[in-house]
C-alpha cells in the first residue's frame, strides 16, 4: 500500500505540471538549490486492530470471506515549492484537482483524504523557493486475510412428508 500510494502522489504531481523531479527524501529536497520544487515525503503511518467481515464473491464466482485484520492510515507530506504565489496556486489546484476520491490497491479500494494545507514563504522555510505550499493527504486502507467457506461433505437430505390432519374423515 505505501509504494502504491507515494507512487501515485508522484505521478499526479508531474502530471500537475511539475517541471523537476519530486523529492521523496526531506534531507535532499532540503540540500536542494532550485526555486521549482516538488516532493512527495511520508510521514506517518497509523494502524488499528480490526476485525470486520465481509463476504463476497470472486472472479470465478466462488463465495469468499474477507476479514479485516487491520486498518492502516498512511499519511503523506506533498510539497509545491516555485518563484511567485500565482505559479504556486496554479500548480496547487491543478494537483488537487487531479486527485481521485480513491484509488484500487491489491482489489481493495483505498480513500484519498486531503487533511489541510499550509502556506509559507522564504522566510519560514529551508527551500530556496519564494513560496511555497504543503498539503497533507491520507490513504485510508488496510490488511485483508481471505478465506474460503467450509466445505461440507458426505451431507445427507433426507425428505419428509407432511401430512395434512383430517377433519375426523
Amino acid at each position: 500500500m505505501y509504494a502504491e500510494s507515494k507512487q501515485y502522489l508522484l505521478d499526479k504531481l508531474k502530471a500537475a505540471g511539475l517541471k523537476s523531479n519530486p523529492y521523496t527524501s526531506k534531507t535532499a529536497m532540503e540540500k536542494s538549490m532550485e526555486s521549482h520544487i516538488g516532493a512527495v515525503l511520508f510521514e506517518l503511518e497509523t494502524i488499528l486492530r480490526n476485525g470486520s467481515k465481509t463476504h463476497y464473491k470472486n472472479e470465478e464466482g466462488a463465495q469468499k470471506k474477507r476479514r479485516k485484520v487491520f486498518d492502516r492510515k498512511l499519511m503523506f507530506n506533498v510539497i509545491i515549492g516555485d518563484y511567485s504565489d500565482e505559479a504556486v496556486e496554479t500548480l496547487f489546484e491543478t494537483f488537487l484537482g487531479s486527485l481521485d476520491q480513491g484509488i484500487y490497491i491489491n482489489g481493495n479500494y483505498v480513500p484519498i483524504t486531503v487533511e489541510d494545507a499550509a502556506w509559507v514563504d522564504k522566510d519560514d522555510s529551508l527551500l530556496k523557493s519564494k513560496v511555497a505550499v504543503q498539503i497533507n493527504i491520507s490513504f485510508d486502507g488496510g490488511l485483508y486475510k481471505d478465506t474460503d467457506f467450509a466445505k461440507v461433505s458426505n451431507l445427507e437430505i433426507e425428505s419428509v412428508e407432511r401430512t395434512e390432519p383430517t377433519n375426523g374423515n
